[in-house]
């Protein structure tokens, strides 16, 4: 009976294979793919940093929060404790950093934004409807 097995098994590779001396050398092309778009499971994605700035009143405050950005980290900007001018030279200085790496700028809240780098993949969800209960 063992022989048969074998004979049988012999049989189904030598059917589906190639004698090594007939392959030839071919050219394998790796397409290059981020480690998300290769897996769907969240548990085997690789993650990335965030930095959470929840109250930023300083423009050096601002200039920590573009290193974090140039190094690839997403950032996370509170800027309610800042008077209006800081606040808008703080937002214009963010929207040129963001826009030299190619980052996504979305606002979160009142004077809170999130910023992005180019390698984070940002979905921002349509608001959900309301069911009324009647």
């Amino acid at each position: 009976m063992e022989s048969s097995r074998s004979g049988l098994f012999t049989a189904i590779v030598s059917r589906f294979s190639r004698p090594v001396e007939e392959e030839e050398e071919s050219e394998v092309l790796e397409i290059p793919t981020t480690p998300a778009k290769q897996q769907n499971n969240f548990r085997s994605a690789k993650g990335y940093d965030v930095m959470v700035r929840p109250t930023i009143t300083s423009f050096d405050d601002a200039a920590a929060a573009a290193n974090g950005l140039k190094n690839g980290e997403l950032q996370i900007m509170n800027l309610t404790q800042c008077d209006a001018d800081t606040r808008q030279r703080i937002v214009d200085f963010m929207c040129g950093v963001n826009f030299t790496i190619d980052g996504t700028w979305e606002r979160v809240g009142d004077h809170i934004y999130m910023i992005a780098p180019p390698h984070a993949n940002i979905t921002v969800a349509p608001p959900c409807k309301r069911s009324d209960s009647n």
